[in-house]
């Protein structure tokens, strides 16, 4: 194969090389070119294997990409600079982000490696191995810039500099740093000065290794693997089996092609673009294309110097040193088999001060078996009374707590990246307050034990912001899906009286639910999506942290609309024959809530808010037969922890009362 390389070798000029090879582009490319680009949900690793979460964009100022090559004499003239540039992205304000990207189907990982060695690159550099990144961004030369903002719009594309102002010129200083002044302009929130040029470099030649025939394990696949599935796909996770090597994946091709395809996994339930959410669990069409080619083509492994490094785990607390760590007291023991558990422990602790949490992370006791796990906190003892009645250590319930707790700090689920909470916010923690801790349990095929930890980080100095002890509810009490009925909506709203912003969302419905829809609509009408679950899985439950905390004013209207499906054709019907399912804190029952982890602008306002006096106003005025109702009822004392905080009980048969307790 004729290359740059082998032309240099072979004595010609460094101008003729040049001459031959790069070429300026006389016009800009076609109306199709990007102007933005959906990249928050990619997860890719460097030419070193390791792993890049481009979400991060979302909370920057913007990012800049850069498409090199390890050949053309013009990109590795621009190294140093690049180098330079990336100190200067760094720095500027609110930080930019900088990748280098090398899409040439020509070179091994291996030799990518080497070239970042060599010519001593301080910046990270995406090895593009099947084409996904030069496919979204489509350049035309090497090298070529993109600079893109927190949204995804492609606010500069084109040269570094005018170093080169035509082929074969070159001056001893650029004018114009096109690059950098677009990068300060962004950091500084001002206009771009040239947001368009024209790049000057070697053709970019489009990638062609994405064909069937061209697919292989270590080039392709081992890479989407590594980036997106082996923090549960290794051994003693949660997930079944490994994928770490070639032959855990090849003889689980097709299947991974069918599920990947399908999208049960990765498995993430939100929609697309309808909120937008901290370490999201999605393929693109090009990655799921790449897998469902690799496993039709005969699954070839391909060369051993294309293989990323094995990916490396940390064994430590990954937020580091934490200030308290809690622990199950004893060994829970799991059995083989059976339904789904969930086991709730009462952690006490020692604090003899107060505190502020500003952020937490959970570790399982035994990965193979913890689906998810929620952190609670109580100071009213309400959840050592709940403790006491039964005579081992917790208690179980079919799904809700079945306790009123103080305060929730947040939700686990495999593969999830702990946090400090964000924006210099804190979760009030009274001295003496026991952490609650609900862990949802997967029988693995053997008898198990679990003993699960929790650490705490405190507050170092004053937090600026406070998130609401409880979080605010969204949703219906009043439910009662009759039997048979296949698209049963329900639908609820609130008013804010006072602005606030959301940290998190965490949607929750039953077995029978198919879809949950939330949204915010702003005083003057403007639409805010939140959250979109069209295909709801009891299963899958999940905390959808906001990649930007999310402000609603005063007067915004929260929406929640959600479907159930009560029918006999529904595989997820507990029910055979179907029957009336009413709200309850069994699976059988069903429930219909999104709780949202907010900090209100003034103390005290997801209080004012009322969002269960506004559910129970709803319930009393909802057509429910007497029977229902009264059943009901007695599931929304024991959710709510009504009984145990009051010495008289809701009155038989009657409405709840309209105010909260």
């Amino acid at each position: 194969m004729l290359t740059i390389r082998n032309l240099i070798s072979a004595g010609d000029s460094i101008l003729s090389v040049i001459a031959a090879f790069v070429t300026l582009g006389a016009a800009f490319a076609s109306a199709a070119e990007p102007s933005k680009v959906d990249i928050g949900h990619l997860n890719l690793l460097d030419a070193n294997g390791q792993k890049h979460s481009l979400e991060s964009n979302s909370r920057r100022t913007g990012t800049a990409f850069v498409f090199l090559s390890s050949e053309c004499p013009i990109s590795r003239q621009y190294i140093p600079e690049l180098n330079r540039l990336q100190q200067a992205a760094s720095s500027a304000a609110g930080e930019v982000g900088f990748f280098g990207i090398l899409s040439d189907s020509s070179i091994t990982r291996q030799a990518a490696a080497k070239f970042i060695d060599e010519f001593k690159i301080s910046f990270p550099v995406l090895f593009d191995a099947s084409g996904e990144m030069s496919a979204i961004f489509q350049p035309d030369h090497v090298p070529e810039a993109f600079l893109v903002n927190p949204t995804g719009d492609i606010v500069y594309r084109g040269r570094i500099d005018d170093l080169y102002p035509e082929i074969g010129k070159r001056r001893a200083e650029p004018k114009v740093r096109d690059l950098l002044d677009a990068v300060n302009a962004l950091a500084e929130k001002r206009p771009i000065p040239n947001p368009r040029t024209t790049a000057v470099g070697c053709l970019f030649e489009a990638h062609d290794a994405n064909g069937p025939e061209k697919v292989t394990y270590s080039r392709d696949i081992a890479p989407i693997l590594f980036a997106n599935c082996v923090e549960c796909h290794r051994p003693g996770e949660v997930a079944p089996f490994s994928l770490l090597s070639y032959q855990d994946a090849a003889k689980r091709a097709e299947g991974i092609a069918r599920v990947t395809e399908s999208r049960q996994m990765p498995p993430w339930r939100a929609e697309t673009n309808y909120g937008h959410f901290m370490d999201e669990r999605r393929l693109t069409a090009h990655q799921i294309n790449t897998i469902k080619n690799w496993s039709a083509s005969g699954r070839a492994e391909g060369d051993p110097a294309d293989l990323p490094p094995a990916p490396k785990f940390t064994s430590g607390w990954r937020l580091g040193e934490p200030d308290l760590v809690v622990e199950v007291e004893a060994p829970f023991e799991v059995p083989a088999d059976g339904p789904d558990i969930f086991q709730h422990f009462v952690l006490p602790t020692e604090i003899t001060k107060d505190e502020m949490v500003v952020g937490f992370e959970f570790r399982p006791g035994n990965p193979a078996v913890i689906h998810h796990a929620i952190v609670f906190l109580d100071n009213s003892g309400r959840a050592r009374s709940r403790d006491a009645e039964t005579p081992e250590p917790g208690w179980k319930t079919s799904g809700s707590i079945d306790a009123s707790v103080t305060s929730m700090i947040g939700v686990w689920t495999p593969g999830m990246t702990p946090r400090f909470f964000s924006q210099n916010v804190g979760v009030p923690f009274d001295k003496g307050t026991d952490v609650v801790l609900q862990l949802h349990i997967h029988p693995s095929g053997k008898a198990e034990t679990d003993r699960s930890k929790v650490a705490l980080y405190f507050a170092k100095k004053p937090v600026t912001k406070v998130m609401s002890r409880n979080p605010l509810l969204l949703g219906s009490l009043a439910i009662e899906i009759p039997p048979g009925e296949k698209r049963h909506k329900l639908s609820s709203r609130i008013t804010l009286p006072a602005g606030l912003t959301l940290n998190s969302v965490f949607p929750h419905m039953h077995l029978i639910g198919k879809e949950m829809k939330i949204t915010a609509v702003l005083p003057d009408e403007t639409i805010v999506p939140l959250i979109w679950i069209k295909d709801w899985s009891f299963y899958w439950q999940d905390s959808y942290v906001y990649n930007e905390p999310v402000y609603l004013p005063e007067g915004t209207r929260l929406e929640i609309e959600a479907y159930y499906d009560n029918s006999a054709e529904n595989p997820f019907n507990p029910q055979s024959p179907p029957k009336v399912v009413l709200f309850g804190n069994d699976t059988t029952n069903e429930m219909c809530f999104a709780l949202f982890q907010a900090v209100a602008d003034d103390p005290g306002g997801i209080r004012r808010i009322g969002s269960v006096q506004t559910m129970i106003l709803e319930f009393n005025a909802a057509p429910i037969s007497a029977g229902s109702r009264a059943l009901i009822m007695a599931e929304v004392v024991k959710l709510f922890g009504i009984g145990r905080r009051t010495a008289s009980a809701p009155p038989a048969g009657g409405n709840l009362p309209s105010q909260n307790k």
